[in-house]
């Protein structure tokens, strides 16, 4: 008995060993691998990132054109859109702005804003791209920032084109329709009924020639060598001419028309654009108003400017409107405006028209009381080149 428990302890005392050494073994292995391992990442450690080597390659392909200045005006970064456009060369780093930028015009851009913390200009030609430029400037660095409008230039322009060359077209056959329905209407006196549906066809060309007539003159407005001159004119008797053009209308709806213009009242204007300005102010003052209500037309001189108002007793306009009221085609009630016979782009020409004179447009309404329109016109005589 004790011979087999002896040999029992002698078993279970190898088998100890045994399991001990293999242990041993394999922490030995694992210890070799992650000293390997820890060797191997040590081999294959790349360097730091430099960031500021990857944010300049990713400001190179933007495509807007980026100058950084220190205080004193030493460019400190450009990136490629800016050096194409302004001529800088990669070595002008270091340099004064003026030294390194050969467009002389964004040179007398920066020197006139250096002082400033924020300055905007809407737009300048640089080569053949249009651009907006924009200088921003605090304690630590100033900023010239060259957001490129060219695309946005050609959409423009490519929509202009097709505005008035398609007005343009559509005036020749509307004129055949209108001589063709004039005809119709002479042969047809005796039809009541086929009378009735002849002045509707009117109605809709004389609509058609109105809404052509104002796509025209926008066009016009917005041309980029529109020329205004600007001359000493009356403003009574434009007025007058207006209103007699529109008499007929006036008299229908009854409506008191009051004129507080001193004869000898004259403004600075080109005689088109304040013809056009008072023509489509005094129609919307006429569609827009109630039967038997009143127009009154205003002139006030004042110390720089002066000021027509034409004020209407009409349905007046909601004030969440108003913001709106000078874009192209906007209605406040489109089934009113149809009625009424609205193309809805007057208010469009009045305000590019008043503004191509230098001035600004004004607007006051009440809903359900009426609304007045002021425009304020500077007081000087020259001749303005649009650049819009």
């Amino acid at each position: 008995m004790e011979h087999i428990l002896g040999a029992i302890t002698v078993f279970l005392f190898m088998l100890l060993l045994i399991f001990s050494s293999i242990i041993l073994n394999e922490r030995r292995k694992r210890v070799q691998l992650l000293k390997k391992l820890r060797g191997k990442n040590k081999e294959e450690k790349q360097p730091p990132i430099d960031r500021s080597k990857l944010l300049a390659r990713a400001l190179s392909l933007i495509k807007e054109g980026i100058v950084v200045m220190d205080p004193y005006g030493r460019i400190m970064f450009t990136n490629r859109f800016a050096r194409e456009l302004l001529g800088i060369d990669k070595n002008d780093t270091g340099k004064f702005f003026y030294q390194a930028i050969k467009d002389f015009d964004i040179v007398s851009m920066i020197n006139e804003a250096f002082n400033e913390s924020y300055k905007v200009w809407q737009e300048k030609k640089i080569k053949d791209r249009f651009v907006q430029v924009i200088f921003g400037s605090d304690l630590d660095e100033k900023v010239l920032l060259l957001i490129d409008q060219t695309p946005i230039k050609k959409y423009e322009n490519l929509k202009k084109d097709f505005i008035a060359n398609a007005s343009h077209e559509l005036k020749t056959p509307l004129a055949a329709m209108k001589l063709s329905l004039e005809t119709l209407e002479e042969i047809c006196k005796e039809n009541p009924n086929a009378t009735k549906y002849i002045l509707k066809a009117q109605e809709r060309v004389n609509y058609m020639e109105q809404l052509i007539e104002d796509l025209i003159t926008l066009s016009l407005l917005e041309t980029t060598n529109l020329t205004i001159r600007l001359q000493k004119i009356k403003i009574l008797p434009i007025v007058e001419e207006i209103l007699n053009n529109v008499s007929e209308v006036i008299s229908q709806k009854k409506i008191q028309v009051s004129i507080k213009i001193p004869e000898d009242a004259t403004i600075c204007a080109d005689e088109k654009l304040i013809h056009a300005i008072l023509k489509n102010l005094i129609d919307n003052a006429i569609k827009y108003n109630r039967e038997c209500g009143t127009i009154e037309i205003l002139f006030k001189r004042l110390k720089n400017e002066d000021e027509i108002k034409i004020c209407d007793s009409g349905y007046g306009i909601p004030k969440s409107h108003i913001p709106f009221i000078f874009e192209r085609f906007y209605r406040v009630e489109r089934s009113r405006s149809r009625k009424s016979g609205g193309t809805g782009l007057g208010l469009s020409i009045v305000k590019l028209a008043t503004e191509k004179l230098g001035g600004k447009i004004e607007v006051e309404s009440q809903e359900g009381k009426g609304t007045c329109f002021s425009v304020y016109l500077p007081k000087r005589c020259d001749i303005i080149t649009s650049d819009f």
